[in-house]
C-alpha cells in the first residue's frame, strides 16, 4: 500500500469518528506503528489533524476537548495512582459523584477492585459501560441527558436535574485546567455546568489533577474552587499554589509514582 493510499484511509477514518488510534491503524493498514506515526506527522504538518499520544484527532472549531478514546491512553499508570490515593477517602455506603474524566474512570475501576459498596452517580458513559460489564457492589446511577460523543458523556439540563436530586458525600472531578487566577476551567460549557452541579451537591470536593492540568486556563471558567477540600496530584505544587491551598484551607495529597 502506498503512502497516499494509507493517508487517504486515515482521512476517511477521521471523518467518520473524529479520531484515529495508532494501534488500530497499524492492524488495518498492515504496516508498522512507526510508519503510521510518520504519516500522522506529515498530515499534521499539512494541517489535516492534530497528533496526540496514541493517535490523532480533528479539532472541532467549537470544542478543543480530546476525544475520550484518546484520553484513556494518556498516563494510564498515573491515573491509576491518583485513583488509588483518592480511594482512601471513600467509605462503604457513601454516595459518590464522578465526572466524565478518564481519571475518574480509573477511580471507578479501583472502587470495583477494592469491593467498595457505594452508590455512584456519574454522567460518564465510559464509567456506566465499565460497571455494567463488571460484577461489583457499586449501585450505579447514570444521569442520562443529551449524549456528547466526543467525551462519551451526558451534558444537558436533564443531566443537571438528575444530579440536583442528590447530595453526595463526596465528588471527584478532574477538569481540563485549574489556575490560581481563574480557578476551574473547561473546554465545553455544558460539561462545565455538570461539574459545577456535582460540586454544589456534594459535601466534600476532591480534585484529581495530574501535573498537566495546572494552567494555562481553558476557555470556560466555572464556579466551585471555594468548595474544594482536597487536591490530589502527582508533582509538588508551585509556591504560588501552595500559598493558595494554605490560605483557602485546601489539603494537598501526592501520589508520587
Amino acid at each position: 500500500m502506498t503512502k497516499n493510499e494509507r493517508q487517504s484511509i486515515i482521512e476517511t477514518e477521521l471523518s467518520k469518528q473524529g479520531y484515529v488510534l495508532i494501534t488500530s491503524l497499524g492492524d488495518r493498514l498492515g504496516c508498522s506503528e512507526e510508519t503510521i506515526r510518520r504519516d500522522l506527522k506529515e498530515m499534521e504538518l499539512a494541517g489535516k489533524l492534530t497528533r496526540i499520544h496514541g493517535g490523532a484527532y480533528l479539532i472541532d472549531q467549537y470544542d478543543v476537548s480530546y476525544p475520550a478514546e484518546l484520553r484513556k491512553m494518556q498516563f494510564p499508570e498515573l491515573k491509576r495512582s491518583l485513583a488509588q490515593t483518592a480511594l482512601r477517602h471513600i467509605r462503604n455506603n457513601e454516595y459518590i459523584m464522578l465526572d466524565s474524566s478518564t481519571t475518574c474512570l480509573a477511580l471507578a475501576s479501583e472502587l470495583v477492585s477494592a469491593n467498595r459498596k457505594v452508590t455512584l452517580i456519574t454522567n460518564s458513559l465510559l464509567i456506566c459501560d465499565f460497571l455494567n460489564k463488571t460484577s461489583s457492589q457499586v449501585k450505579l446511577i447514570c444521569t442520562g441527558g443529551e449524549f456528547r460523543r466526543r467525551t462519551s458523556s451526558f451534558t444537558d439540563y436533564h443531566t443537571i436535574d438528575t444530579i440536583s436530586g442528590y447530595h453526595a458525600d463526596r465528588c471527584f472531578i478532574s477538569p481540563p485546567k485549574v489556575t490560581v487566577e481563574f480557578g476551574l476551567s473547561d473546554n465545553h460549557l455544558s460539561e462545565s455546568r455538570v461539574r459545577e452541579s456535582m460540586i454544589r451537591h456534594s459535601e466534600k470536593v476532591f480534585l484529581l489533577l495530574d501535573h498537566t492540568k495546572f494552567g494555562p486556563s481553558a476557555n470556560i471558567h466555572f464556579e466551585g474552587m471555594d468548595r474544594v477540600s482536597t487536591i490530589i496530584t502527582d508533582q509538588p505544587l508551585t509556591p504560588e499554589w501552595e500559598g493558595y491551598a494554605s490560605s483557602h484551607r485546601i489539603s494537598v495529597e501526592y501520589c508520587f509514582q
